[in-house]
């Protein structure tokens, strides 16, 4: 019932009264149960609005602790290739030392080889002349 709609009946002094009233009543009634409507939809949108700042702030709760992983992820990441990068680089050194070391050592066992040839020389030498002496003495008894 809207104001433009009013057929209220005229009388020869004007309006009836008691039609007025109930006109009025009516759209008063149209308008409290409009507004109780309107109040009604009005608090669900508050309520979903509610629920959705909720879900918001645990979406950026949410956001926020994933890029807090990817951040320390990433930290942890890039600490292990540091590290994985210093283990090669003290490798490589430890093996140039221990390649050094192996040099000097073949050195070392080379000149004792050198050495070991020249005393077996010197001791064929000596043999040599010990066994023409024992020959020459045993041409001498004969």
């Amino acid at each position: 019932m809207g104001i433009e709609d009013n057929n209220l009946p005229k009388g020869i002094f004007g309006l009836n009264k008691k039609d007025v009233e109930d006109y009025v009543a009516g759209i008063k009634e149209d308008y409290e149960k409009e507004l109780r409507e309107q109040s009604k939809k009005m608090q669900e949108l508050k309520n979903e609005n509610a629920r959705l700042n909720e879900k918001i702030d645990s979406l950026l709760n949410e956001k926020r602790s994933v890029e807090q992983s990817k951040a320390n992820i990433s930290d942890v990441l890039i600490r292990a290739e540091e590290q994985a990068k210093q283990i090669i680089e003290d490798a490589k050194k430890q093996a140039t030392k221990e390649r050094q070391d192996v040099e000097i050592l073949i050195e070392e066992q080379k000149e004792k080889l050198i050495d070991a040839k020249i005393e077996l020389a010197m001791l064929k030498d000596k043999a040599k002349e010990v066994i023409q002496k024992f020959s020459d003495d045993i041409s001498k008894l004969q």
